[in-house]
């Protein structure tokens, strides 16, 4: 019985070392664009729209969508970029962004477009927010909000702390992008602070039926909704439960 709990305990030992050293040593990131979509906002602009994902298992930051715009005989007639709402996206995190072809003229050629990715490789930061709560509604001039509450959970201060809708409609496509600051944007350790997040299209607004959030300052990322550090935490759960049952057992057939 001695042999087989050092057996389950050795395991144990090398899943989180393996997983520490993984994180650690082979942590790379890799940007790829989920789903995009162009449209005309009422000024006459083109926007393109979209969602991106590190589908890698390191964070990335300067993550940046280039649009390459064509008219309906396949010329290139305008090129523009933009980055991720959300600045460093670390594994499994997703960020909208809006890409804006500030140009009537040009805008009104576009037919159709191409998108490329780019990236860096970057440090993750610490988790430090949490949302508390949130709830929707649509204004009477047909505009869509978004209020909520974020804290600060960290020891020490976050600035710029920013948070990031993304709408989508009931099959899940992306129809809106919005984004918004704290308000104060800078949050001392445990302060909490109301947010609002506006949607300023009602084509958009009719359309979005569910809606996304992530948040994140200068020093500090959101609770994610499952981390890596709470799975290795549930795997060393799990082994403890195990060698507690095989220790149950052994006493039940010492006593039988």
């Amino acid at each position: 019985m001695k042999t087989v709990l050092k057996k389950i305990l050795l395991v144990a030992v090398l899943v989180l070392l393996s997983a520490q050293f993984l994180a650690a040593v082979e942590a790379a990131g890799q940007a790829v664009i989920l789903q995009h979509a162009g449209y005309f906002d009422t000024l006459g602009y083109y926007h393109v729209i979209g969602e991106v994902e590190n589908k890698g298992d390191g964070a990335l930051r300067f993550v940046k969508i280039i649009a390459t715009f064509y008219d309906s005989a396949g010329v290139v007639v305008a090129t523009s970029f933009t980055f991720t709402m959300i600045e460093i996206l670390h594994a499994g995190q997703k960020s909208p962004f809006d890409l804006i072809l500030f140009d009537k003229a040009q805008s009104a050629k576009v037919d159709h477009y191409e998108l490329g990715i780019t990236h860096q490789q970057s440090g993750s930061l610490p988790v430090g927010l949490e949302i508390l709560s949130h709830s929707k509604h649509v204004d009477a001039i047909g505009w869509l909000h978004v209020s909520g509450e974020i804290k600060n959970i960290a020891d020490r201060d976050a600035h710029f702390v920013k948070v990031v809708a993304t709408f989508y409609d009931s099959a899940g496509k992306v129809v809106g992008v919005s984004f918004t600051f704290s308000d104060p944007n800078d949050l001392t350790p445990g302060q909490k602070a109301p947010f609002e997040i506006i949607l300023l299209n009602e084509e958009q607004t009719s359309r979005a039926t569910t809606y996304a959030l992530e948040a994140q300052s200068s020093e500090y990322n959101i609770i994610p909704e499952f981390p890596f550090a709470a799975l290795i935490l549930s795997m060393a759960t799990l082994l403890a439960v195990g060698v507690l049952r095989i220790r149950l057992l052994h006493k039940r057939n010492r006593v039988a």
